[in-house]
C-alpha cells in the first residue's frame, strides 16, 4: 500500500507552485477571448474542390491588415474565417485575396456585436460560479452523515478549492498559449472547462465515498490510515477511468481538425489535473484541516 498522506506537505507544496504560477500568468497575460465574447466577424466559406491548408489561407489574406485572423477547418471542404469586425470594402477585399486559395463560395458572413459578446461574457461567468456554488452545497449534503473528525461543509470546502486547481491550471495554460501563441478561448474550450469540473468532482467524491465506508466500517484506525487506505483502493479505477477517457480525447487532438484541437487539449488538461488532485490533494487537504483543528492521530 502507497502511503500518499505521508508525502502530503511535497504534494501540496508542489501544487501551490503550480497554482501560484498559473495564477501569476493569468495576473500578467489575462485570457484572449474569442470574438464570441469581444465581437467581429465570422465568414464561412465551402471550396469547390480540394479544401487548401489553414496556412495557405492565411498567407493570402494576412497582408490585408486585418487583426485578429482565426481560420477553423469545418465539415466537409469549408473553413470558417473569424476575424476583428470588418466593413463591407474590407469584406470584399477579403473575398479577393481567398480567389487565389481556390474556387469557392461564401456560405455565410455575419458580425457579432461587442454588446452581444459582453453579455455572453457575463452569462458564462455567472454559468461557472452557478456551478461552483451548486457543487459545494451538493457535497455537504452528500456527506450530512458522515461519522468522523470532518465537518460535511468540510468535505464540500476541500473539493471546492480542488476544483479552483482543476480550472485554475488549464486557464493558466490556455493564458500562456493566448500571449505567446495567439490561442483564443472560445465557447468550446469553456464547455470543456465545465465538463472538467464534473469530471474533477467526480473523481473526489469517490475517494470521499470511499473514506464514508471505512469509516462506518473502521471505528479503530485514525481518519489518516482511513483516508490513505481509500486513495489506494480507488488508486486503479482513477487510472482506469482517465486513459480510457484520455485516449479518444487525444485521438480528437490529433485528428479532429483545429476547431476541436484546443478544446480537446482543454479536456485533456482537466482530465490530468482531476486525476491528480483526488489522489494527490482530495484527502490531504482534509488532514491539514484536521491538523490545524489539533485532532490529527485520534481515532476515526
Amino acid at each position: 500500500m502507497i502511503n500518499f498522506i505521508k508525502y502530503k506537505n511535497i504534494f501540496l507544496a508542489f501544487t501551490a507552485v503550480v497554482m501560484i504560477a498559473c495564477g501569476v500568468l493569468l495576473a500578467v497575460y489575462g485570457l484572449k477571448p474569442s470574438i464570441e465574447f469581444t465581437g467581429g466577424s465570422i465568414s464561412e466559406i465551402d471550396y469547390k474542390d480540394t479544401r487548401p491548408s489553414n496556412q495557405a489561407i492565411m498567407e493570402k489574406i494576412g497582408g490585408l491588415g486585418i487583426k485578429d485572423i482565426t481560420i477553423y477547418s469545418v465539415e466537409g471542404k469549408g473553413v470558417s474565417i473569424r476575424t476583428e469586425a470588418i466593413d463591407n470594402a474590407t469584406h470584399t477585399k477579403l473575398l479577393e485575396a481567398l480567389k487565389g486559395t481556390g474556387e469557392y463560395t461564401e456560405k455565410s458572413f455575419e458580425m457579432i456585436g461587442p454588446v452581444i459578446g459582453k453579455e455572453l461574457s457575463s452569462k458564462m461567468e455567472l454559468l461557472v460560479v452557478i456551478s461552483l456554488f451548486a457543487m459545494l452545497v451538493y457535497i455537504a449534503i452528500a456527506f450530512r452523515n458522515v461519522p468522523g473528525p470532518v465537518s460535511p461543509w468540510i468535505y464540500g470546502a476541500a473539493s471546492f478549492l480542488i476544483l479552483i486547481h482543476d480550472v485554475l491550471v488549464p486557464l493558466g495554460v490556455f493564458s500562456f498559449l493566448g500571449k505567446n501563441y495567439g490561442i483564443q478561448v472560445t465557447i468550446p474550450i469553456i464547455t470543456a472547462l465545465l465538463t472538467v469540473v464534473g469530471y474533477a468532482i467526480n473523481n473526489v467524491i469517490v475517494v470521499y465515498d470511499r473514506i464514508r465506508e471505512n469509516l462506518l466500517k473502521d471505528r479503530k484506525s485514525t481518519f489518516e490510515e482511513i483516508s490513505n487506505r481509500a486513495i489506494n483502493q480507488t488508486l486503479t479505477r482513477q487510472i482506469n477511468t482517465s486513459v480510457a477517457t484520455l485516449i479518444p480525447v487525444f485521438a480528437i487532438y490529433f485528428y479532429g481538425g483545429l476547431s476541436l484541437k484546443y478544446f480537446s487539449l482543454a479536456l485533456i488538461l482537466g482530465i490530468v489535473t482531476g486525476t491528480y488532485s483526488s489522489v494527490f490533494l482530495a484527502s490531504q487537504i482534509l488532514i491539514v484541516w484536521l491538523g490545524l483543528k489539533g485532532k490529527l492521530g485520534k481515532k476515526a
